[in-house]
């Protein structure tokens, strides 16, 4: 049997661009499956918010009921530097999590973020784009403050290995998410 070219297209894009998070059970329809603490689905516009603002203020996804589930978040035009720790460039400095991720826009934008960060001592953890990809360990779900899918990378310094979180869906009108 032959599959369409555009049929297997569609469903990379499914697969890669949202769907249910790696802990989500598929047979249970409240979406409270063992190990999560509330119902995120990553298809609707029903997305949480994830606390304050260093300002103070909230941290509410930046477009009304969030995006579809099948590609980025587009901020409104002039937010770009609103995005959590898109400026961090020091890896010590980097306060992420599950719920309040790094904020890029592509995988791109997650390499190239990773590629310029720095460790304590100054050297930068990586060399390459290929070699930050390489310290991906995997996806640890929905998070941030839009309910989209959350990578999980390992930075090596030599003082330690720094864990930070990435949402690679948070994008401006002006960026390629692909």
């Amino acid at each position: 049997m032959r599959i369409p070219s555009g049929a297997l297209a569609l469903v990379f894009l499914a697969c890669a661009c949202g769907g249910r998070a790696a802990d989500e059970d598929v047979n249970d329809p409240s979406g409270f499956s063992a190990g999560r603490q509330e119902k995120v689905d990553v298809r609707s516009g029903d997305r949480p918010s994830t606390g304050q603002a260093p300002d103070g203020g909230s941290l509410e996804c930046p477009v009304p009921g969030g995006a579809s589930g099948f590609g980025p978040v587009v901020w409104p035009a002039g937010m770009a530097d609103t995005r959590w720790m898109i400026a961090v460039t020091e890896v010590a400095s980097v306060e992420s999590t599950k719920e309040r991720p790094v904020e890029v826009c592509g995988v791109g934008g997650e390499l190239t973020w990773l590629v310029a960060l720095t460790c304590p001592d100054g050297s930068h953890p990586f060399s390459s784009t290929e070699q930050a990809h390489n310290s991906r360990t995997g996806n640890v779900g929905a998070g941030g403050r839009c309910g989209t899918i959350i990578d999980l990378y390992a930075v090596p310094c030599p003082d330690k290995t720094y864990e930070v979180y990435m949402d690679m869906y948070q994008c401006m009108a002006s960026e390629s998410f692909f």
